[in-house]
């Protein structure tokens, strides 16, 4: 046997193994069945944002449906961009520390308008030092945290709707 056989044949092994024991990737959560057939409905967040949220939800075991499904349950998002606070300004450095905040509100109705979730308000805040004397570094790593803001509420969110 050569050696592109064996280890071949040892991530087959060790990829059943790892099936054979219930393993999944950390941080991967599933839905419960009653939230398998969703229709979203968004405000506030543009197309690549609604974009990386259907993609949380299809992989949280979600099917995203059109308005006319009646099994449907229906979840209304929201996102917003709280105002930027400049906590600490140097002008030795010209540095700032500025902390960034994006919510997103959401409820939950069923297929047959039942409120499952009220509106619910989630929240996440980071502060960054900015560099005064390299604004494109300073616009990039600013770009940065608030995609990862962002990803941050979409994941926050999925963990909320699977405790439902």
């Amino acid at each position: 046997m050569n050696a592109a056989a064996i280890r071949f044949v040892i991530v087959l092994v060790a990829t059943i193994g790892l099936a054979a024991c219930g393993f999944r990737l950390a941080g991967t959560v599933n839905l419960p069945p009653e939230l398998s057939s969703i229709h979203l409905l968004t405000s506030g967040l543009d197309a690549r944002q609604q974009d990386a949220l259907r993609q949380q939800l299809t992989r949280a075991g979600a099917e995203l449906k059109n308005e006319d499904d009646p099994d449907a349950v229906k979840l209304v998002v929201s996102f917003k961009v709280l105002p930027d606070r400049r906590l600490v300004s140097s002008a030795s450095d010209n540095k700032t520390v500025d902390r960034l905040s994006r919510s997103l509100d959401f409820s939950l109705r069923a297929a047959d308008g039942e409120m499952l979730v009220p509106t619910r308000t989630l929240v996440q805040r980071n502060d960054i030092v900015l560099d005064d004397d390299n604004l494109l570094a300073s616009t990039r790593e600013k770009a940065q945290v608030l995609e990862d803001l962002q990803q941050a509420l979409f994941e926050q969110l999925i963990r909320q709707l699977k405790r439902i």
